[in-house]
């Protein structure tokens, strides 16, 4: 009787342990981020599907796995071996999952997400073509939307794109935008004022004067002032940054590099 009473509270152990997960799953199925691709990539993740395997990994020695690696099988005959298709990480090791990366049966990357506040919600999703980071895409504001899209070409960060005017679409509107040269400067802004999709206004930051020292911050700037509740366009070109500039209503300063792997390497 004693033994089959602790037989059931593992089980139940079990199941409460199980609509944890789910529960912390739901929350991150937010609403701008969960698409078809989202609901395909994440299904890498489900071991029991044929031909599937998984391995997990407790990398800092507390008795919790904090890598979980799901791999399929492909080939046949002698051709036969294992592609790692989903690799799911627990960064602050505390029991819920940060970091989702998802490959295709080659082994190359096409997707991640990250809960980069540990809040619980995916913020950050990573698109990959050909191994290399091509997009990211932020939700800034915690409303589980895409507010901030930047765009990659040769391993850098080249555009951004920012819906400022927040509403209650699903979709992305953006109304401004930023260009960055090569080393990662802002050189050209552009505001949409009237949210028809298309710039209003654009400013070169590569061709502004530089700004006068602060005892001339009084007089009057040659540069029109933007509609009440948007923001002012810079005075002069930004120092050198390790990353581009955030939009000023910004609250993140997003990464402009490929995200590094977790340090957990098994």
């Amino acid at each position: 009787m004693k033994r089959w009473m602790s037989m059931a509270a593992l089980v139940a152990l079990g199941c409460s342990s199980t609509s944890t997960n789910a529960r912390r799953l739901v929350l991150r199925s937010a609403t701008g981020l969960q698409t078809t691709t989202a609901r395909e990539d994440r299904s890498r993740c489900d071991a029991t599907r044929p031909g599937r395997s998984s391995s997990e990994y407790d990398t800092n020695s507390d008795g919790m796995p904090d890598v979980r690696k799901v791999f399929q099988t492909v080939g046949e005959a002698s051709e036969v071996h294992s592609v790692l298709v989903c690799r799911e990480v627990d960064l602050n090791h505390d029991g819920s999952k940060d970091v989702f990366r998802f490959y295709n049966d080659e082994g190359r990357t096409l997707r991640e997400e990250e809960d980069r506040d540990f809040d619980g919600r995916i913020d950050v999703i990573t698109y990959f073509e050909g191994g290399d980071v091509v997009r990211r895409e932020f939700d800034t504001n915690t409303d589980g939307m895409v507010d901030m899209r930047l765009y990659f070409r040769d391993h850098r960060a080249f555009r951004a794109e920012r819906e400022l005017q927040a509403d209650s679409s699903p979709d992305f509107h953006a109304d401004y935008w930023e260009f960055y040269d090569t080393h990662g400067n802002v050189v050209r802004i552009g505001w949409d004022y009237d949210h028809d999709g298309r710039a209003d206004r654009w400013d070169r930051i590569d061709r502004l004067a530089p700004q006068r020292p602060q005892a001339n911050a009084s007089q009057p700037s040659s540069q029109p002032a933007p509609p009440p509740g948007m923001p002012a366009a810079p005075t002069a070109a930004p120092t050198t940054p390790t990353t581009p500039a955030t939009p000023a209503a910004a609250t993140p300063t997003p990464a402009t590099q490929t995200p590094a792997t977790p340090s957990a390497t098994q």
